[in-house]
């Protein structure tokens, strides 16, 4: 989990499309509060998932019925990953809790609610690289070396099972400690008086909270922030997002008001010619009090889920596209002398993408600049 993708708020055109992709669902009628009880009282920012609601929401429901009925095959991948990791996402993840004691991610800690099966995730950490185990207070806790995504490799990872449905994760085995000691109430956790803490809208998915930001963060607004408070989800069929900005200034915060108004604009320009996609773009509201930015934004999950279906449908056909020039160039379509590296044919702009060690290798074709320009 990342603060980058909750930092984006501000903007309307990602409230929309977050609205659109992960957001829009179809929440039970009282969907539960974030458990305040498991982020410690020094946490600076919070972002809690709910993945029951999620299951429940029209679009996720309706993706995949979609994807089950094109793409029958996907059944048996989903139960093979299911058996290799030991947990069905589709139905065995609740919800995530991510915190941190400061605004640096690395430092992060996650809280993973899920029906897994604890010895077969036990024993796959017994055989990761440079495992060894520790214990706290009566908890085992494992510790070993990420050989995952390229940013987190040669990291150290430290997990330990609460119970044998919550699990905790961070990148030193005192963060685990400590979120251990919080869960069992050995540490202080969120007051009612936290910046972090205070009512969760109904039907919330995604809840992110700061009392601090980043100050080497990339976000030009948020640069000039204080904190925020952000929720997405859907209650009663309407799709919702709330974002509040506290900033540093009421100069700041009509600041970025005016960016939020502007971007409005700039998806108006893109989509204007498309009434459904406007109807979306075109709900998003935007109001300055003080110091205080807020942004808010409502759309009928029906809507919404006419716009994910068309972009779905778009998406689809670009790929048959791509897959339809990739057979031709298997097939020796267009021309070229045939392959040197491989036995696949001949390319269709001859030139054979194996000889090249598998990369594409485009040619710089731009012009140069002329000083009329300017």
């Amino acid at each position: 989990m990342s603060l980058l993708a909750v930092r984006r708020q501000f903007a309307p055109l990602v409230a929309v499309m977050l609205g659109v992709t992960v957001a829009t669902h179809t929440a039970p009628a009282l969907a539960k509060p974030v458990d305040s009880g498991r982020v410690p009282a020094k946490a600076v920012w919070m972002m809690h998932l709910d993945m029951d609601v999620a299951r429940e929401s029209t679009v996720m429901k309706r993706l995949e019925t979609r994807m089950m009925k094109k793409y029958p095959q996907a059944e048996t991948m989903l139960a093979m990953g299911a058996g290799m990791i030991g947990m069905d996402v589709r139905k065995d993840l609740h919800d995530v809790t991510v915190y941190g004691l400061d605004t640096d991610k690395k430092n992060a800690v996650m809280i993973v609610h899920a029906d897994v099966d604890r010895k077969k995730l036990e024993a796959m950490a017994a055989k990761a690289p440079g495992h060894k185990t520790m214990e706290h207070r009566g908890y085992t806790l494992h510790s070993w070396m990420h050989k995952g995504w390229k940013q987190s490799q040669g990291q150290p990872v430290v997990g330990a099972f609460f119970q044998d449905d919550v699990m905790v994760f961070a990148r030193t085995k005192e963060q685990v400690e400590m979120a251990l000691d919080v869960l069992d109430a050995k540490q202080a956790s969120l007051g009612d008086d936290s910046a972090l803490a205070g009512r969760v809208r109904p039907g919330s998915i995604l809840v992110g909270r700061a009392a601090k930001i980043d100050p080497k963060t990339k976000c030009p607004v948020l640069r000039e922030g204080k904190g925020y408070r952000v929720a997405m989800g859907e209650s009663e069929g309407m799709s919702f997002y709330r974002a509040r900005l506290e900033m540093t200034s009421a100069e700041a915060a009509e600041q970025a008001n005016s960016v939020t108004e502007g971007l409005v604009a700039l998806g108006s320009l893109r989509f204007g010619n498309e009434a459904d996609v406007m109807k979306l773009v075109k709900a998003v509201e935007t109001m300055t009090r003080g110091d205080t930015c807020m942004i808010s934004w409502d759309a009928k999950a029906d809507d919404v889920w006419a716009v994910v279906e068309r972009a779905a449908d778009r998406m689809e056909a670009k790929m048959a596209e791509r897959k339809k020039q990739w057979g031709a160039m298997q097939k020796g379509k267009g021309g070229c002398d045939g392959c040197k590296g491989c036995e696949k044919g001949e390319c269709e702009k001859g030139e054979c993408p194996m000889q090249k060690g598998g990369k594409s290798e485009k040619k710089d074709e731009r012009r140069p600049f002329r000083e009329d320009e300017f």
